[in-house]
């Protein structure tokens, strides 16, 4: 297989993602009158998996702008790379790489391992999908690969409110407050192991749900 950078070259640290995060992120955050709770649960350095509900198209920027610090590496819909301005958009700007959603895309998780590899926040949404609001979806087993094959820090993130704009439901709901709450970081004991997949998968989603109680775990 290629190299990670040759596959997708723009898969590394650049000037312009931290451009896009302080104006279209900042934009965006300030649209949705952004709230962040835990964010000092994200370790400073080292790889690091980020796991998070999703409920709109806008939850990438607004975890990005959350977490600041660091730069962040999404997961995003192999559909969107097919339009030329906003394929670069999410290439150059936000930091995303391409998965084939409906089956198993195993160079798309295999991508996500090299990217954790090189010490950077890899953030997946174990749904696959934008859930309705105030409803949580059943993972996906591949969010379980990755958690038993990185062997990170597991950072569980918890995004309410974002369901407003460009939601499962509704394109525009009014203007939202959105609340993004990081939990503090854990590890799978689990073995990595085919059957023990959809196992770590669903334990993924249970720490995201414990965030919904309001009680910051950091």
């Amino acid at each position: 297989m290629e190299s990670l950078t040759k596959r997708y070259p723009w898969v590394k640290r650049k000037k312009a993602y931290w451009v896009w995060l302080n104006t279209v992120a900042r934009a965006i955050a300030g649209l949705c009158r952004l709230k962040v709770e835990g964010r000092e649960n994200i370790p400073d350095e080292g790889k690091v998996f980020l796991v998070s509900n999703h409920r709109s198209y806008l939850d990438p920027p607004l975890i990005a702008y959350a977490v600041k610090k660091r730069p962040v590496f999404f997961m995003a819909k192999a559909e969107l790379f097919k339009t030329p301005i906003l394929s670069s958009l999410i290439k150059h700007w936000g930091n995303a790489f391409p998965v084939k959603r409906g089956k198993a895309d195993l160079t798309a998780l295999k991508t996500a391992l090299e990217v954790l590899n090189k010490g950077e926040i890899v953030c997946i949404f174990p749904e696959g999908q934008r859930a309705p609001a105030g409803k949580f979806l059943k993972a996906k087993w591949g969010a379980g690969l990755v958690a038993l094959k990185a062997k990170a820090p597991i950072v569980p993130c918890l995004i309410e409110g974002s369901e407003k704009l460009i939601g499962k439901e509704k394109f525009f709901d009014g203007i939202p407050q959105v609340t993004i709450r990081f939990g503090k970081p854990f590890t799978i004991d689990l073995e990595d192991r085919k059957e023990n997949y959809q196992k770590a998968a669903d334990l993924l989603m249970e720490k995201i749900k414990e965030l919904n109680s309001g009680n910051n775990s950091g």
